[in-house]
């Protein structure tokens, strides 16, 4: 199921990679096993992962007391938009269970707001290079894959 769901998230999801898809889903053991709807679940928490811990990044780099201050705003910005993502995706799962699929998409498209905006917000300025380029093309690439999840359960209905 993961190998088929991947393909059709990859074909359909321009930034989304078909390696990286196989590679997220399979990192849950629960992949194994699971239909269409629980691996939107499985990405779902994946992705709340990633927020969670790009967050925790934000707030260790943060605590460096030498930042300069445009890179400080800028690592405030991205403070305030994972730490409004991740009870969006809260949301977003109970509606998912609730196969509220057109909510879910509304959702997790915001979701896939806080990455880009947190990126972009550092090549505001000519020479700064983001701290958390990694962390955001994950965050952005899960969010993507559970779109597409959420996306294809939707046309299920």
């Amino acid at each position: 199921m993961v190998q088929e769901t991947c393909k059709k998230c990859a074909a359909t999801t321009p930034n989304l990679s078909y390696a990286f898809c196989v590679s997220s889903l399979e990192s849950d053991d629960r992949s194994r096993s699971a239909n269409l709807h629980r691996l939107g679940l499985i990405s779902m928490d994946l992705l709340r992962h990633n927020l969670t811990s790009t967050r925790r990044e934000v707030k260790k780099l943060l605590r460096n007391k030498t930042l300069d201050g445009f890179v400080k705003a800028r690592l405030d910005d991205c403070l305030e938009l994972y730490s409004d993502a991740i009870p969006t995706l809260k949301e977003c799962k109970r509606e998912y269970k609730q196969k509220r699929f057109n909510d879910a998409n509304v959702k997790v498209s915001s979701i896939m707001e806080a990455p880009s905006t947190c990126e972009d917000g550092f090549h505001e300025k000519q020479g700064v290079v983001s701290p958390l380029t990694k962390n955001n093309k994950n965050v952005f690439q899960l969010a993507a894959l559970t779109l597409s999840i959420v996306n294809m359960n939707m046309h299920l209905q």
